[in-house]
């Protein structure tokens, strides 16, 4: 079994936990949230829910490499899955951390989003040809 997959969305993560920790005496308490695509946040959250980012990211990349382990015929579509996830948190986080002003990253989410529900369906099929 290949390990060295896991060393993307493991990447990400640390990056999130980089930029958060980077970050973090220069952000208000509360942080602006909600962000439109001019900027304006519509709503605040405390500075501590930033945390939570890279700690989901880190626990989604946990059950994915368990699960993967027990069931090796979906080692690659996990990996594809923790790291798209893992990099929608780190594009949420940067967001939050940007108080809003590059829209790139709130854009970046729903790309990021459709191309890995797309790269985990082709992952899966062919998964399912190369077990026939």
């Amino acid at each position: 079994m290949n390990r060295r997959g896991w060393i993307i969305p493991i990447l990400i993560v640390a990056i999130t936990v980089l930029a958060v920790v980077l970050r973090w005496r220069c952000l208000p308490d509360p942080l602006p949230a909600h962000f439109d695509l001019q900027g304006n946040p519509g709503g605040s959250m405390p500075r501590s829910i930033l945390l939570m980012y890279p700690v989901t990211g880190a626990v989604i990349c946990l059950i994915s490499y368990v699960i993967s382990h027990l069931k090796h015929k979906f080692h690659k579509p996990l990996i594809i899955l923790a790291t798209g996830i893992s990099l929608i948190l780190l594009s949420s986080a940067m967001v939050t951390i940007t108080s809003g002003k590059y829209p790139f990253f709130m854009l970046a989410e729903p790309v990021i989003l459709m191309a890995v529900i797309v790269a985990v369906v082709v992952s899966l099929v062919k998964s399912r040809r190369n077990s026939c």
